[in-house]
């Protein structure tokens, strides 16, 4: 039945003299007719599920009487069984037709042209993802990684960017790896079922290298001491290197990396750096600085630090006791002082006495009161005398016998006295 079919298509498109270049010429009545029997034929191949019979109807009918919807059909079919190529190129023309179509027509394709755009890119990046499976089994593994970055740069998807990141990892761009794990990973965390059950193994394993990866990628930080001068350039090969990284720690591959560094009204200068698995340093960029690297965990200061101030050893004071004998000798010399004063109101009081009281020392009443002011002055006197003299003799004796002091036994003393008529009170108080 098949090959009277066929037979039937060959014999309508020789009859008709529609072999090639049949398109240039409008389609006739006859054409057209026989191309809508094409076009039905296909539909029932497409409806047994014979889709390799189907696309065959298709192109002849496009061929005879170009529309776009067989176009579109045509590339349809051609996904289906495979022909990718020969898919993207019917695509293309179709959308052609359509940037070409105006109203009311461009509405009914509307829907049709958008999923003709979507379909170009999920087939060449289905295509360059076959080509990285090719030259990955044939251990070429950069050319691998080239077709996959550029496939999921067409048509970005979890899928080509986790094998994206296996595929770094197998040539060593560690850091790249890292990187595309990373982000993986991120997109795994905001997937809803049943997307998330296809990839949670993939995701495991992506968790797992990450961390091994995290480790083992170097990071170098780029930093200039004081203000960064106007007009300044750094460039890497022919990357420039955009100012507001300096200072932050970036992910590079293992190797040797030279900065180019260029100062308005400075001769250029040029940084090495080399660095190994593990790295974690800092370059200066500042004109003058040292070639080397250093460990980030050893920071540079951000302004150089000035020498330390020597510090002079302190002055060594007094000794307590040489302070106690002092304050002694002040007290006891004021109680000695003030025991000199109430004497010689004692003195003062006699003499009223010998006027008030006759040689049998009767004194009557006011004598007596006199007498007794005598009294209590001369007691007074004499108690401040024996104080102030206990006192003095005291400070004497303390700053006499006190050692010499050093800075850790200097101390403070406060001595404190109280004479009265007939007692006495002497009170030492200090820090030591």
């Amino acid at each position: 039945m098949r090959k009277a079919r066929w037979f039937f298509v060959g014999l309508v498109c020789a009859g008709l003299g529609l072999l090639e270049g049949v398109a240039s010429a409008a389609p006739t009545p006859a054409q057209q007719a026989a191309a809508g029997k094409l076009f039905d034929a296909a539909v029932a191949e497409v409806s047994a599920g014979r889709d390799a019979d189907a696309c065959p109807l298709l192109e002849q009918s496009h061929v005879l009487d170009p529309k776009p919807g067989t176009l579109h059909a045509l590339a349809e079919c051609e996904v289906k069984i495979q022909k990718l190529d020969q898919a993207i190129a019917h695509y293309k023309e179709y959308l052609d037709l359509y940037a070409a179509m105006k109203s009311p027509l461009r509405e009914k394709h509307t829907d049709r042209a958008r999923v003709a755009e979507e379909q170009v890119k999920k087939l060449q990046a289905e295509i360059l993802f076959k080509q990285a499976i090719a030259h990955q089994e044939a251990g070429r593994h950069a050319e691998a990684c080239a077709a996959l970055a550029e496939s999921q740069g067409i048509d970005p998807t979890p899928g080509t960017l986790y094998a994206l990141a296996e595929c770094e990892a197998t040539r060593g761009k560690i850091a790249a790896a890292l990187e595309h794990y990373t982000t993986y990973l991120g997109l795994f965390a905001a997937m809803k079922s049943p997307l998330r059950e296809r990839h949670a193994e993939r995701a495991r394993i992506a968790e797992e290298q990450r961390k091994k990866l995290d480790a083992e990628v170097p990071r170098l930080k780029l930093v200039w001491v004081g203000e960064v001068p106007a007009g300044l350039v750094v460039t890497r090969g022919d990357a420039t290197l955009d100012l507001k990284t300096l200072g932050a720690s970036v992910m590079l591959e293992p190797g040797a990396y030279a900065f180019r560094v260029e100062v308005p009204g400075r001769p250029a200068q040029e940084r090495r750096v080399r660095l190994e698995k593990g790295d974690r340093k800092i370059l200066e960029l500042t004109p003058g600085a040292t070639q080397e690297a250093v460990d980030e965990r050893k920071p540079l200061p951000e302004q150089p630090l000035p020498p330390p101030k020597p510090v002079a050893p302190p002055k060594p004071g007094m000794h307590p006791w040489a302070i106690g004998g002092i304050a002694a000798m002040g007290v006891g010399g004021a109680a000695l002082l003030a025991g000199s004063v109430l004497g010689g109101l004692a003195v003062a009081e006699k003499r009223e006495v010998d006027a008030a009281c006759d040689e049998n020392f009767a004194c009557g009443a006011k004598g007596m009161e006199t007498v007794e002011r005598f009294w209590a002055l001369g007691n007074a006197s004499t108690a401040t005398f024996i104080v102030g003299g206990v006192v003095l003799a005291t400070g004497v004796t303390l700053f006499v016998l006190a050692p010499k002091a050093s800075a850790e036994n200097v101390g403070a003393v406060r001595v404190r006295g109280l004479a009265g008529p007939g007692a006495g009170y002497l009170g030492v108080e200090g820090a030591f």
